[in-house]
């Protein structure tokens, strides 16, 4: 008669379950006030980043200890982000009237926007930067990976799309992101841009 053991697959796979619906709850939580959105995203991120690096042990102490590492940068991060896309969302419904020209080049602002904010708070979960070279760095990257890009900026923007689609989906989908889907969105996201900075980190090592 088998044993169990905590190398059996299941176990295994109900732990790393058990993690990410662990850290998606945090993420939610600790998001709820609003103004701290960017210090929960880089916490989520730092947490994803180093389960992907097999560096993670435990969640919750270790997110928390990045909340208090990285409030105060991500925070105005997240401010500069959330004032330029109210700008952009505000042009784009009240100044339509101004012609196609214009609506066009607020829908190419806000396609950037997307590739900032899918960037920065990786990068400021990865590396210890300025803001202003964070913001350019993030930008340098989506479009130098802009494939990979397209992939995060697409899995980010799921939620939003959901909202957009009307109020039956949006019912559909608000559990599995209270429970898991922000965890996962993280997960997946953290093995593309731990590719992406291990080929960044090599390219700045070959130019040094």
């Amino acid at each position: 008669m088998s044993k169990f053991s905590n190398d059996n697959p299941f176990f295994e796979f109900m732990g790393e379950l058990g993690d990410w619906m662990i850290l998606n709850v945090l993420f939610i939580l600790t998001s709820l006030p609003l103004v701290t959105i960017g210090m929960s995203m880089t916490a989520m991120y730092k947490i994803a980043l180093r389960k992907r690096r097999g560096e993670s042990n435990y969640i919750i102490r270790e997110y928390f200890k990045a909340c208090r590492e990285e409030w105060k940068q991500s925070t105005v991060l997240w401010l500069i982000l959330l004032v330029s896309g109210s700008v952009f969302i505000f042009d784009l419904i009240y100044t339509r009237k101004w012609g196609i020209v214009f609506s066009v080049a607020i829908v190419i602002l806000m396609v950037i926007w997307s590739f900032l904010f899918s960037y920065v708070f990786p990068l400021q979960a990865r590396f210890q930067n300025s803001i202003k070279n964070t913001m350019k760095n993030a930008l340098f990257l989506a479009v130098k990976y802009f494939p990979y890009t397209l992939l995060i900026a697409a899995l980010n923007l799921i939620p939003v799309i959901c909202l957009l689609a009307g109020a039956r989906i949006t019912m559909m989908v608000t559990p599995i992101y209270c429970f898991i889907g922000f965890g996962i969105t993280a997960k997946i996201n953290s093995i593309l841009f731990s590719r992406i900075f291990d080929s960044f980190m090599q390219m700045s090592e070959e130019e040094a």
